[in-house]
């Protein structure tokens, strides 16, 4: 229960965070779907949790219509608001009841449980939970289930989850799988095509979203005024005209009408005129005037806002008549008529950065509105109101008039800028979802597109309206260019792919350039025409202003980034010493660019562009810098070929002349280096001349010979380039160089030679190998092998090699190379026949092994030569496969014949039977008991005759297979039987399916228990909301102590019982066979009949089973589960036990126990009228299994018994009312006793006249005191509750006593008046005297005081101590003296000479006070120890400061005194050292800084930290060096920061290590993408710190360490950069190479790879031993001199296998339209067929998406499909003339298979279609359409209709009707069509393909007709010969189309369920020219704006032929090469190219 709890309180609390409920409330609310928590949390639970938090749906009434009772009690008020006297006392009673009416509507929220499948709508809140951990239990909430919540509109959620959340993180998703192996992969369209769904899904959304908003909505008049109009006619309304409250009615809804339709013709775009104000056109202000003239008007256009004259709120219009006095007293009685706002935004501002999308989103909007106001006022109420409007000539309805007229004018505005602006919305695509790139070539369609819209549009086609648009797009192409370039990061400078940055940012400018270009272009076109259109000529500020200084932004960014790219180049020649320098130089420039703070994509901002000459002028002053390091560079030059790359680098970024004259000074420079690499290569060849690297896949010799051939190619292409140059050749010391050139030559050629001539004499050996035998056995496995020697594979990779490197092979080695195929097809065609004998026995079922272990001896027999007889220098191997391949054939059609017996008669019977329910449980019925049982007894006799019939049809099936296999024994050439089967195996193989049907009825019976069971304790759910019906109904009834049910569960026990029985008997209808035990558990005894056991059927066993006997129990028991959940239902009516078992008196006196209060017994009070109302709202129902629960005569009794406890609580407000009472009266009280006291002194004064005050301030807020009494008392009074009489006299008679007390008040005061004469005597005496004290105490202060001159500062705080204590007893005195003054009324008497001695005092306090602080304070400061200055310094700056502060804030007169001058010197000496003091504290300071620091000052200083002190210090004398100490101190902070940065760096790499992740089964072997990308950002910031390091004059002390982590990350940095380059292709090859098919077919390129793998991998394994990243980079020089081969080896891996595809392109033509990644992946698939179907639609197939294999062989297709799930079965015309299955194998290399299954596709179609042409004449047409391919079937309405009508042209001189008949039959075929789509059974292929015939039909049906209508008579007459024609050909067998005189042959490409186009008479033109154009043997080129059907018309015209039409979006990237690719494969594939865009 505890861990239940614990799931309960998590999702409560989610739900009241979620919902803002509390957490009781909500666990509460939670508790009645307990049971879905629990299940949701288990293993296999529920998937998600949906919970709903709004208010129930209100009745259907109350949605549109005011409740009646409401209006009606309205009316009553305002009635009862025009009377007086009894009736105005009524009218609380009426506004209350009317209140409540309201409030009623109003239901509070409620929390209810929903699988988003029952119909509820979300109109509140809703908090889901999903469990995202799959089918395990969840274990952690935080990471196993997903919360999320959703308020408001789901729409409005949907649409800011895809536009917000999904399409941004989408759009930056990197790995899209396979699709995204790189971004030049054609797969990436698929990406953008996907991304640009996404987008378009989110418009869609938006669109949607805006549609609901955009909703204007008209009051409606009230019915109870206007009543229920069922006849709308002029009488009726003339008699509701006139009553004048109707007709006041009407006119205010009228009114409103108005407001709301002006408001809304009032909205314009962006809160203001865009370019009506900027750009005015004459043209469309005449346009305008005269729109306005004629009464109609263009409101809310994005380009002007009409000026209305409205006010905002309510319109009121004149009226033309004046107000009538009856009817203004109607109008005063009416009732208002609720306002109604409208839902869409109105003057929201918009952004200069907006794109076209919000033209259109504008005037949807806004079509949206005005439709909803045209649509409102079509309705019945709203022609009332205008009738009655009419009928009394209302001024309203007048004025409505002209509002609608311009209403209409408004909206067909809208109508007509939506339409034309739809049509952009394809044309704009591109500028949202494509590459900037890409929307170059939508451009010209883009312009074609507004410029066709300007001209033709009858609103929109205006100038500030055009230039508005063009100005968006503009927008937009800024936007779309700024995503593009921040794809990689917002930081341009950050990008790591800089050639791909600058690359996108050329794009811009070419974007810019083409858009201007289009612009122009299209501009002088029109002014060109003649006679003159309307111009294309706008502001070109406006629309292209921002995006000039974009492109210019963009190009300056360009220049950048090649600068900074050419100095990288250079900078990567780290091994030229003070090349560093300068390149440090520049990047350092670069850096101080890039830090800068602005954006680079701000073009408006201009700072950029002062930065950028600054930069171009740093560059320029770099290159001259140059000049003088060139000289340099080369004096230390090592390498000739590092030597001569940096010559071409230098060449590369020096454009000046003289700089190129230096580089050509210093190729004798070079060619000294040369001599060097001579000897490097003398030295390599001594060293590596026995075990020489080899090349991967390289044989031994050849690999020997190749490595020679490579040393003397290093040395011999240098010579050849320095042989040219006759200056080098004959300088001093080229002789030496050649001649050592031609000895290191000589060694090598001499090696080769020697390696040669041992080969050759090798060769007879290795030959031995072809004696052997062709198979062998292994001796373990006893697996059947090939015997083919390697040595022999090695012999040919020999003499392969050594034909390609020119060298002599013998003739011996020749004729085994000559032979290789031969071995190659033997080796290939016996492995082919193991694996397929392999296959074949893989293929037998366990069950018949035994059965056909005669066979099996046979196919062995036939391969016994293969191990004895032959070899490979047989000549009889063809016969001895031939023979093989024959038995086994045979063996594989007769495992099929049984496979295919046991699959669809065995194995099909035993699943059905399986599947079989043997009980009827209904889901919408409920029964009682006995139906129940006669419902189960009828439908288990039906199931249990359907389960006899299965398994009878499966024992017939195992004796039909055993006597197949008696028919098919092996004979000899006799004919006699060689072996025969053993009759045991017989026996078993018939009794395991006996076994396995006994098993299909056990799971069925099981299965039928389960569900019963599952149906007994199913949910059905809470309340009365259920999912089904239960089948039982019970009542819950109250019986003290305790809730019970009725009637009992017994009865329900009982049926189920019964039900249980029924199920059970099923099994004695199904007699045994097979003659085994069928339950398995004993082994068969022969001598046992068991099929004569018992009952001889299958009942014994089931019956018996243990499983069925624990279900039969389990039901048995089942209603007590149910119980139990019925008990734990009525218990959760505990909550109210206490009603009627507790004992009301006792809890009455422990709540009186607790003390409450007021608020408490009001909350009693509530508590249980809220346990009414609770109780009131239980569910009349709730279900539990089978049961439904009835809780009406619980309520009731319920109910009363909180009634009950409501009326005891109710007496006990009366503690509360007498507390307060006494209170008053206390103190009532005690104020009087206080007045009554004698007043004897001064003090007894003030003490009368406080409590008079307080009796003031009391008397204000008496009202606030007594009303929460008489309140109290009120209401225990309205409660009948008994209060004693003086309770009541007391509260009666409060004011009055209140009044008496102040009455005494008022008397004391009076008596006070005559006592103050005596008081006032005394004190005038007292201050006589107190004058002359305080003269005389100024006088001493004057001679003896502290401002005494001359006065020492310490004796003067002596004597001001002293005279501030006698000030301060005088000071007691003089207040007392004054207050004594001010009771009396005397004027207050002065003391001037206390009041000058007081500011005195004060003055010389401030300084001494100040002056003791600071002298104490810092002489305690110079006692702090040095190791704790630093703790302390900040105390001591703040608290100096703090005095200086106080010092400067002294009165000037105090600056004259001793002190003064003293405390401030003290202060600014302390102030001006600390600094200094502050500076040597800090940690940075060594040992060597205070020797300095000695040095200076000349003082000598013990450090020892337990006696240096601050004091020491302060005495060195260091204010005069104070300048000296800053330098010192602020050079060991530099150095410290330099200190610090070089230890961060060391702790950084010192745990950096490399993260490997695995790579398939090779292991970990693959770098981490995120963590390597991290570990080279890191390597770049630590390679950056170290440079600024280097340049830095505080690292002297540090140069060492500087110098060697530079070296280091220097070297890591490459290895890194080289390591992913390998990588990467060794991924990618690593799957060409993985599959069997490709390793075949490229051994050479296979084994090569070998050999890098391994070299790869070895390298990766040492690398993952150590992980560290230093070490492995830093520690050798391997992985340095590895990684360079291994990407050279791969780069001829990559060659061969584009020379490879190229291969297999030519033998399947279809692969030229594929792209490489793609085949390869296809071609690495070849053995397994399977695998291959997904890449049917990658250039494959026009609609053949998949294929069947079958069950047993899976290189056996039977059916292909389509992408709509169209199933064609592959099919040939058999001899009789029927289809006979004709399935297609996959064998062979994948192009063979691939060429038959195009083959077995297209003899298919041809198959059918010449069934379909036999059957269209006989069949009915709907039969015909659905039993047919779809393609066919429209073929097949073709072919019927040609024929129609050429039989009836033909013969329309003989037959005048025949053409007619022909058009009324073509008619009736489109009726009978028609009519069939009205049916809700099709499906939606079958629909489809119905609307394509019709479709086609249509066309059809019209040329008939306007055939018939031109009177055509003759077959060759040019209206026929135009049509498209089908006929059958019997002569060539195939369909032959005709159009005009050109006949074409059908293709038979298979093509899906397509829709096709609507022919219109273009389309027929576009025909016949294109065929005519085919029939010449041309091409076609049709032309025409962008979306005018041109590629569709081809590819329709295609599907009309049966062709594959391959569409190809050509771009500026296509190129001849790949114009002549898909030549040759459309060429040799006979298949058409479309070139979309050429």
């Amino acid at each position: 229960m505890a861990e239940a709890y614990g799931k309960m309180e998590y999702i409560a609390d989610k739900i009241a965070d979620a919902f803002g409920i509390p957490l009781p409330d909500a666990l509460t609310k939670l508790l009645p779907f307990k049971k879905n928590v629990e299940d949701f949390w288990l293993a296999d639970g529920g998937k998600k949790l949906i919970f709903l938090y709004q208010p129930r749906e209100p009745p259907q009434h109350a949605r549109r219509w005011r409740s009646a009772t409401a209006v009606q009690a309205t009316l009553k008020l305002n009635e009862l608001k025009q009377g007086g006297g009894k009736t105005r006392a009524a009218l609380g009673n009426i506004e209350s009841n009317v209140h409540v009416v309201a409030k009623a509507t109003v239901p509070d929220s409620v929390l209810t449980l929903t699988d988003g499948k029952d119909g509820a709508a979300v109109t509140g809140q809703c908090a889901y939970f999903v469990r995202v951990c799959g089918a395990k239990a969840i274990v952690a909430p935080g990471t196993d289930v997903m919360f999320g919540v959703t308020r408001g509109s789901a729409l409005d959620a949907l649409k800011t989850m895809v536009n917000h959340l999904y399409h941004p993180v989408l759009k930056q998703q990197k790995d899209w799988g396979k699709l995204g192996i790189t971004k030049k992969n054609a797969n990436s369209k698929t990406t953008d095509a996907f991304l640009g769904n996404v987008k378009r899904f989110g418009a869609v959304l938006n669109d949607a979203a805006t549609s609901l908003t955009a909703v204007a909505e008209l009051a409606m008049p009230e019915r109870v005024i206007v009543g229920d109009m069922k006849e709308m006619r002029p009488g009726a309304f003339v008699e509701l005209a006139n009553n004048p409250l109707v007709a006041a009615h009407v006119d205010d809804v009228l009114e409103q009408w108005i407001e709301e339709a002006e408001g809304t013709l009032a909205e314009t775009q962006g809160g203001g005129a865009f370019f009506g104000e900027i750009l005015h056109d004459p043209d469309d202000a005449a346009e305008q005037d005269a729109t306005d003239a004629t009464g109609g008007a263009s409101f809310g256009t994005p380009g002007r806002q009409e000026s209305l004259a409205t006010t905002p709120g309510r319109m009121k219009t004149p009226r033309s008549t004046p107000w009538s006095e009856k009817e203004k007293s109607e109008v005063v009685k009416k009732p208002a008529v609720p306002r109604v706002t409208r839902l869409a935004d109105t003057g929201k501002k918009e952004s200069d950065d907006a794109g076209p999308d919000t033209e259109l989103e504008f005037w949807r909007r806004r079509m949206g509105m005005l439709n909803s106001i045209t649509e409102q006022l079509k309705s019945k109420a709203s022609r009332l109101v205008l009738g009655v409007a009419n009928a009394g000539r209302s001024g309203a309805h007048k004025i409505w008039k002209a509002t609608d007229l311009r209403l209409t004018d408004a909206l067909n505005e809208a109508k007509d800028n939506v339409k034309y602006l739809t049509t952009l919305e394809k044309s704009l695509e591109p500028l949202y979802n494509s590459s900037p790139l890409a929307v170059v070539e939508t451009l010209p369609s883009l312009i074609n597109n507004v410029v066709m819209m300007y001209s033709v549009a009858r609103y929109y086609g205006t100038t500030p309206r055009m230039t508005r648009l063009l100005y968006k797009i503009s927008n937009q192409m800024i936007a779309r260019c700024v995503e593009d370039l921040r794809e990689d990061g917002t930081n341009l400078w950050s990008h790591v792919d800089k050639p791909a940055l600058v690359k996108k940012l050329q794009n811009v400018t070419k974007l810019y350039d083409a858009y201007r270009s289009r612009y122009d272009q299209k501009k002088e076109s029109l002014a060109a025409q003649r006679p003159k259109p309307k111009q294309f000529d706008f502001a070109l500020d406006t629309v292209f202003g921002k995006f000039a200084l974009f492109s210019k932004r963009c190009q300056k960014l360009t220049e950048a980034l090649h600068t900074i790219a050419q100095f990288t180049e250079l900078a990567k020649n780290k091994h030229i010493d003070g090349l560093e320098v300068l390149i440090k130089k520049f990047f350092k420039a670069v850096e101080e660019f890039k830090r800068k703070p602005y954006d680079l994509l701000e073009y408006r901002a201009n700072q950029f562009d002062r930065d950028f000459l600054d930069f171009n002028v740093a560059v320029h002053d770099l290159e001259t810098s140059l000049q003088e390091f060139i000289n340099k560079s080369f004096e230390n030059i090592t390498s000739t070929s590092s030597a001569l790359r940096l010559l071409n680098q230098f060449r590369a970024i020096m454009h000046r002349e003289t700089l190129k004259r230096d580089l050509d000074d210093k190729y004798p420079v070079i060619f000294r280096n040369y001599g060097a690499d001579l000897e490097a290569v003398q030295k390599t060849y001594e060293l590596q001349k026995h075990n020489p690297p080899k090349p991967r896949n390289a044989p031994p010799v050849a690999g020997d010979i190749l490595w020679a051939r490579q040393l003397l190619r290093r040395i011999e292409e240098p010579m050849r380039d320095f042989s040219k140059n006759e200056l080098i050749m004959f300088a001093p010391g080229a002789k030496r160089i050649v001649k050592m050139y031609n000895r290191v030559a000589l060694a090598l050629v001499t090696y080769e030679q020697m390696w040669h001539t041992a080969w050759m004499k090798g060769v007879e050996k290795s030959k031995a190998g072809l004696r052997a035998t062709l198979l062998v056995k292994h001796p373990v496995t006893g697996t059947l092998l090939v015997n083919f020697d390697p040595d022999i594979v090695k012999l040919i990779k020999e003499a392969k090699f050594m034909l390609q490197l020119d060298v002599h092979v013998p003739n011996t080695a020749k004729l085994v190379l000559a032979q290789e195929e031969r071995f190659k097809s033997y080796f290939n065609r016996l492995t082919h026949l193991i694996t397929e004998h392999e296959r074949v026995l893989h293929e037998i079922a366990p069950v018949t092994l035994d059965l056909l272990q005669p066979h099996l001896a046979d196919v062995l027999l036939s391969l016994k030569p293969g191990f004895t007889d032959l070899t490979w220098t047989s000549t009889n191997i063809d016969l001895f496969l031939k023979l093989a391949w024959l038995k086994l054939e045979e063996l594989e059609t007769l495992v099929r014949k049984i496979n295919d017996t046991l699959h669809n008669r065995v194995d099909f019977n035993l699943k059905n039977a399986s599947r079989s329910v043997l009980i009827n449980l209904p889901d919408d019925q409920s029964t009682s008991c006995e139906e129940f049982v006669d419902m189960q007894t009828r439908f288990t006799k039906t199931e249990g005759r359907a389960l006899a019939v299965k398994s009878d049809e499966v024992r017939r099936a195992c004796d039909e297979i055993v006597l197949l296999l008696l028919e098919k024994l092996p004979r000899d050439e006799t004919g006699a039987v060689i072996a025969q089967i053993d009759p045991a195996h017989v026996n078993a193989f018939k009794g395991y399916y006996a076994r396995m049907t006994y098993s299909a009825v056990f799971h069925a019976t099981k299965r039928s228990f389960a569900l019963l069971k599952k149906k007994v304790g199913a949910n059905f759910g809470g309340g009365f909301l259920f999912l089904e019906r239960p089948f039982f109904e019970v009542t819950v009834q109250l019986s003290v102590p305790s809730v019970v049910l009725q009637p009992n569960l017994d009865d329900v026990q009982h049926a189920i019982n019964g039900a249980a029985k029924k199920i059970l008997y099923v099994s004695r209808q199904i007699q045994r066979w097979g003659n085994t035990d069928l339950n398995g558990d004993e082994a068969n005894d022969p001598s046992v009949d068991y099929d004569n056991i018992g009952t001889k059927s299958f009942y014994d066993e089931i019956a018996s089973d243990i499983a069925i006997v624990k279900l039969v129990l389990l039901l048995t028991g089942s209603v007590e589960s149910v119980r139990r959940a019925v008990n734990a239902h009525l218990k959760t009516y505990e909550v109210y036990d206490f009603l009627y078992l507790s004992n009301l008196t006792e809890k009455y006196n422990e709540f009186i126990a607790t003390n409450p209060s007021l608020d408490h017994f009001e909350k009693e009070l509530m508590k249980y009228m809220s346990i009414e109302k609770a109780v009131h709202k239980f569910a009349p129902v709730h279900v539990i299994g089978p049961l439904s629960l009835e809780t009406a005569p619980l309520k009731l009794a319920l109910r009363q018994e909180a009634a009950t406890w409501k009326a005891q609580f109710a007496k006990n407000l009366h503690l509360h009312g007498k507390e307060k009472l006494a209170q008053l009266l206390q103190y009532v009280k005690e104020t009087t006793l206080l007045l009554s006291r004698d007043v004897e002194d001064l003090e007894d004064v003030r003490r009368v006249m406080a409590i008079q005050q307080d009796i003031r301030t009391k008397e204000s807020e008496i009202d606030t005191i007594m009303d929460p009494i008489t309140h109290v008392y009120a209401l225990l009074t309205r409660y009948e509750v008994s209060v004693p009489v003086s309770e009541t006299e007391e509260v009666a008679g409060l004011k009055k006593t209140w009044g008496k007390m102040v009455a005494s008040a008022v008397s004391v005061g009076e008596n006070l008046q005559r006592l103050q004469a005596g008081f006032k005597r005394e004190l005038l005496k007292q201050v006589k005297q107190f004058v002359i004290d305080a003269v005389a105490f100024r006088v001493d202060w004057d001679k003896n005081g502290p401002m005494v001159g001359g006065v020492a500062p310490a004796e003067a705080i002596e004597r001001l101590d002293t005279y501030q204590k006698q000030f301060d007893n005088r000071k007691r005195k003089w207040n007392s003296y004054v207050d004594g003054e001010s009771l009396f009324g005397l004027p207050v008497t002065l003391y001037p000479e206390l009041e000058q001695t007081e500011k005195e005092l004060e003055f010389l306090n401030r300084l001494y006070d100040l002056y003791k602080d600071v002298i104490s304070t810092i002489d305690n400061y110079s006692e702090i120890l040095w190791t704790d200055v630093v703790a302390n310094i900040e105390q001591m700056n703040e608290q100096v400061t703090g005095f200086q502060n106080q010092c400067r804030k002294l009165p000037k007169a105090l600056r004259d005194w001793t002190a003064y001058a003293d405390l401030r010197k003290k202060i600014d000496d302390f102030l001006e050292i600390l600094p200094a003091v502050q500076s040597l504290a800090a940690p940075s300071m060594r040992q060597r800084h205070w020797v300095a620091l000695q040095d200076l000052t000349s003082v000598t200083l013990d450090m020892s930290e337990d006696t240096f002190k601050l004091g020491d210090l302060l005495n060195s004398n260091l204010i005069p060096h104070l300048d000296e100490i800053e330098e010192l101190t602020g050079g060991a902070n530099k150095e410290a920061q330099v200190e610090t940065k070089l230890g961060q760096i060391d702790i950084d790499w010192e745990d950096q290590n490399f993260v490997f992740v695995e790579f398939k089964t090779k292991g970990f072997c693959v770098l981490d993408a995120a963590a390597t990308g991290e570990l080279v950002e890191k390597l770049e910031d630590s390679q950056m710190a170290l440079g600024s390091m280097a340049t830095n004059r505080y690292s002297a002390p540090f140069k060492t360490a500087v110098a060697e982590w530079t070296a280091k990350l220097s070297t890591v940095g490459d290895v890194v950069e080289m390591w992913l380059v390998v990588q990467n292709m060794w991924i990618y090859m690593e799957a060409v190479f993985s599959g069997g098919d490709i390793v075949k077919q490229l051994p050479l390129e296979a084994k090569r790879f070998n050999q890098i793998d391994k070299a790869f991998l070895k390298m990766v394994s040492a690398a993952v031993e150590t992980r560290h990243v230093v070490s492995v980079c830093y520690g050798g020089d391997t992985i340095l001199t590895l990684l360079p081969y291994l990407t050279d080896q791969l780069e001829l891996c990559q060659k061969s296998l584009t020379a490879f595809l190229d291969t297999k392109r030519a033998q399947f033509p279809r692969f030229y339209f594929v792209s490489d990644p793609t085949l390869l992946e296809i071609l690495s698939l070849g053995s397994e067929p399977v695998m291959v179907t997904p890449h049917f639609q990658s250039g494959l197939f026009d609609s053949v998406t998949n294929v069947t294999f079958d069950k047993n062989d899976k290189f056996k297709m039977i059916d292909m499909s389509s992408q709509q799930g169209e199933v064609v079965r592959f099919q040939t015309m058999g001899a009789e003339g029927f289809l006979e299955d004709d399935p297609v194998f996959a064998t062979g290399n994948i192009e063979a298979w691939l060429q038959n299954l195009v083959d077995g596709m297209q003899n298919t179609m041809k198959s059918v279609i010449k069934m379909a042409h036999a059957e269209v004449q006989t069949q009915d047409l709907e039969t015909f359409i659905f039993q047919h391919p779809a393609q066919v079937s429209l073929l097949g309405i073709q072919f019927l209709w040609t024929q129609d009508m050429q039989s009836a042209i033909t013969d329309a001189k003989k037959d005048k009707l025949g053409v007619s008949r022909a058009v009324k039959k073509s008619d009736a075929l489109l009726k009978e069509m028609i009519v069939i789509t009205t049916r809700s059974t099709l499906g939606k292929n079958e629909r489809q393909n119905l609307e394509t015939c019709i479709t086609v039909h249509v066309h059809q049906r019209d040329t008939s007709e306007d055939l018939q209508k031109k009177r055509v008579r003759d077959p060759s007459d040019f209206e026929w010969m135009k049509q498209c024609r089908f006929y059958w050909s019997t002569e060539r067998e195939t369909v032959i189309i005709s159009i005009c005189d050109v006949d074409f042959e059908y293709s038979y490409e298979y093509l899906g369920v397509k829709e096709r186009l609507v022919i219109t008479p273009l389309t027929d033109i576009c025909y016949v020219t294109l065929s005519q154009a085919l029939g010449m043997f041309l091409g076609g080129a049709p032309a025409g704006p962008a979306g005018t059907g041109k590629t569709e018309t081809t590819k329709d015209l295609g599907n009309t032929l049966g062709k594959f039409v391959v569409v190809f979006n050509c771009s500026d990237q296509m190129d001849y090469k790949g114009m002549g690719k898909i030549y040759r494969g459309l060429a040799q594939s006979g298949l058409w190219g479309c070139f979309d865009e050429f």
